[in-house]
């Protein structure tokens, strides 16, 4: 069976859809059997790949039941890395969710079901808003990785999350654990050292040892649609996410 990351946050610009899509092809790099999941309707990481495309199956026609998920999976060109993507239309499932009076909370983990065996890992890019999508991600999910900037709304967004969380966890998907609070474009400025800190010292959520150090050559990489270990794997955005994908592999006690 694969194991199953959200990757998740209560606000967008934290590098979410960058982690995704980086973890999700260094792993695929590595020989793992890799589906990422675009949960967005604005569509990065499939924008990021150069998939976006309202003419193909996507993940809004999974969820309702249009196509099955293995007729929307789609290859991403990187290592074997695949793809269901998204694109503007999604933003119709809150209200398609909204209208069920059961389960409406379990329609992507119903609809990915037979989609487990074939992977060893699905990560899920989820969006910053949409609780239903974010519902459903979580009620698949084994994990969550939180990625965060270090500033003065850190904690408090974690807070927020863990509400969230918590609820899932009582009432949704009780197995949910969450794999790490992740610091993303860290840069060595005083300001920004005082919120790394603080957000590592915090008892809220677990943070992996790795932060996502500020690089432009991860920017670049989006304009290019490739992924930082194929674009620039010299670069210290690269190190990171290598790094952070260890991480990830030790704490699954794959390593």
């Amino acid at each position: 069976m694969s194991i199953k990351i959200a990757i998740t946050y209560e606000k967008g610009g934290v590098a979410k859809t960058t982690t995704a899509v980086n973890v999700s092809a260094i792993l695929a790099e590595q020989g793992y059997r890799v589906l990422l999941i675009d949960l967005d309707p604005q569509s990065y990481a499939t924008s990021y790949y150069a998939l976006y495309d309202d003419s193909v199956p996507s993940i809004n026609d999974v969820m309702q039941g249009r196509v099955a998920a293995k007729d929307a999976v789609r290859d991403c060109g990187f290592f074997g890395l695949q793809m269901i993507p998204s694109n503007f239309a999604f933003k119709e499932i809150e209200t398609f969710l909204m209208a069920k009076t059961r389960g409406q909370d379990f329609f992507l983990k119903n609809a990915l079901a037979d989609m487990e065996e074939d992977f060893d890992f699905i990560f899920m890019d989820c969006p910053p808003s949409g609780e239903r999508i974010k519902t459903n991600a979580l009620a698949f999910a084994d994990y969550v990785i939180l990625p965060t900037i270090p500033d003065d709304y850190a904690v408090q967004g974690l807070l927020c999350m863990s509400t969230f969380i918590v609820d899932i966890v009582k009432y949704v998907n009780p197995s949910l654990a969450v794999l790490g609070v992740l610091i993303t474009i860290d840069e060595r400025t005083a300001n920004k050292i005082a919120y790394k800190t603080a957000l590592q010292s915090q008892d809220i959520f677990p943070c992996f040892t790795t932060s996502i150090r500020k690089n432009t050559k991860l920017s670049e990489a989006i304009n290019a649609h490739q992924p930082i270990n194929v674009y620039e794997p010299k670069s210290n955005g690269c190190q990171d996410y290598k790094a952070l994908t260890e991480e990830i592999l030790a704490k699954l006690q794959l390593r």
